[in-house]
């Protein structure tokens, strides 16, 4: 491990190396995906049997699915396992390391053209994992939310930066439209730190799993997707109050009625989601 450490971090100085080989698995990485493998047994072991608490026993998506160091703990967990890959040259290995195992499907796909609502029919609302890769987890995320209604959990790995501003509440600092997003649509709550150690390559960052347990909840999904646009106004200016943030985006028209129901010297960084709902209503019912 460590030999493959020295490569690795040698590749990298002298720009020679685009991928790396794992020992014994020898998967490739390509570094411009910012794949990351997860390899600490321990916390490998945390995630499955998480997963399969919440699970219910019900098929789960993997993302991402990489070496399978994941994919084969949630099947010695007696889990039905979706793997999705787009790499092909790891899904033949996924393929040679599980041979026929009848708890695997793999499926060889770009997860961000991954139909939720095609797997919602076949398995009711899904239950997702992965260790995504953290040049596209930002953007998968968003995914995840328009998809939402099609999901009951997700258990994902983030960069612990973003997993704070998932996880944050109104008033501190991470509080963002990706907060007002994860709050409204899910309960989320960061279950385990990870350090870069636990990881080949290591990252320059802690890591974090985030678990997400999504609200059946039709009017929260249909907010969201009616005022995507307005969510994403208010927060565009942080440091604005909400009175000069709606007078000059929306209109002065609307200062009124809201300053009876919510304090407009508020920042948006402070703004609860029943708040961020009443402004939502409000500019929605006269559009």
């Amino acid at each position: 491990m460590y030999l493959c450490r020295f490569f690795f971090y040698m590749g990298l100085k002298f720009g020679r190396l685009k991928y790396m080989m794992l020992p014994g698995r020898q998967v490739r990485l390509k570094k411009s995906w910012g794949q990351n493998l997860l390899i600490d047994s321990s916390a490998l072991s945390f995630i499955a049997e998480f997963i399969k608490r919440i699970s219910k026993d019900k098929a789960i998506v993997e993302f991402a699915a990489g070496s399978g160091n994941l994919t084969e703990r949630l099947l010695n967990n007696n889990l039905n396992v979706l793997a999705v890959e787009m790499e092909r040259e790891i899904v033949k290995r996924l393929k040679t390391r599980f041979g026929n195992n009848k708890s695997l499907q793999i499926l060889e796909m770009n997860m961000m053209k991954f139909d939720f609502e095609k797997y919602y029919q076949e398995y009711g609302r899904l239950v997702i994992a992965g260790n995504l890769p953290y040049n596209l987890s930002k953007f998968f995320l968003f995914k995840i939310f328009d998809n939402s209604m099609f999901i009951s959990d997700a258990v994902l790995m983030f960069q612990y930066e973003v997993a704070r501003r998932i996880t944050a509440r109104p008033g501190e600092r991470e509080w963002s439209l990706m907060s007002v997003f994860s709050g409204l649509l899910s309960d989320a709550q960061i279950i385990k730190v990870l350090e870069p150690g636990s990881f080949l390559p290591p990252p320059d960052v802690r890591s974090a799993v985030v678990y997400f347990k999504f609200y059946d909840d039709i009017d929260r999904y249909m907010l969201y997707k009616s005022s995507r646009g307005i969510f994403k106004e208010v927060f565009n200016y942080p440091r604005k109050s909400l009175r000069n943030i709606i007078k000059t985006r929306f209109g002065e028209e609307y200062l009124k009625t809201l300053d009876k129901k919510i304090d407009l010297n508020k920042r948006p960084q402070n703004l609860t989601i029943e708040e961020i709902r009443i402004i939502c209503n409000e500019i929605s019912r006269s559009n």
